[in-house]
């Protein structure tokens, strides 16, 4: 289910962006633990002078994110967080479970998706991401549609990348696949969260969210 029965600590709240609702809490596919809903925000280009929005991210952690973020960065403001991407180069280090569900807002095919995501691990500098690893996710996604309000979920630990489909808010209780490769489960979230992350909207609401709590 989307929603988690379980009382978690920190209760951000659920977020709508651009009409898909993000709940407060999930638990992964796979797994036990619930997440709390750090930050959503949509990503855009701007292409012609107009800003399209293709699609919005929710980014989920387990909610001992913050005991583990407070010592480290309790007390700063929101743009010293945000400041050499401080905030999030902890978040992706931390030996946590986190989710990442990506809602289509135009259509996009499989490959489309995953050949972009490749192109972006590819400019991390020393990754240390397999080649097998690279190939495996590409022959995921080969047959793969996303048409509009269709969702992928990302959950990331810290020694694999479990992936999952979803047409509606409900969380998969399984995941479809599965890469054993904690360098490539870092990396794909380094280009979500990290340092030129795939959407400044959903990097700042998580930043905004979380301050408030360390």
């Amino acid at each position: 289910m989307s929603s988690v029965a379980e009382k978690t600590q920190w209760d951000f709240g659920g977020l709508e962006i651009e009409g898909v609702a993000f709940a407060p809490s999930v638990v992964a596919p796979g797994s036990t633990t619930p997440l709390i809903l750090g930050g959503a925000g949509f990503r855009g280009l701007e292409i012609n002078g107009n800003l399209i929005k293709f699609t919005v991210i929710g980014i989920y952690v387990e909610d001992k994110i913050i005991p583990y973020l407070s010592p480290k960065l309790g007390g700063k403001s929101v743009a010293e967080l945000c400041e050499n991407e401080l905030l999030f180069d902890e978040v992706v280090a931390a030996p946590i479970e986190k989710l990442v569900r990506v809602t289509f807002l135009v259509p996009l095919t499989g490959p489309q998706y995953s050949e972009k995501v490749v192109e972006r691990i590819g400019l991390l500098p020393n990754s240390g991401v397999k080649e097998e690893s690279t190939t495996q996710f590409l022959e995921i996604f080969k047959a793969e549609s996303f048409p509009p309000r269709t969702s992928i979920v990302l959950s990331f630990s810290d020694k694999l990348l479990k992936i999952a489909y979803t047409q509606d808010n409900e969380i998969p209780k399984e995941p479809a696949a599965v890469i054993e490769d904690e360098y490539f489960a870092r990396a794909f979230l380094a280009t979500i969260i990290g340092k030129d992350g795939v959407s400044p909207a959903a990097k700042l609401s998580f930043a905004e969210r979380v301050s408030k709590k360390l």
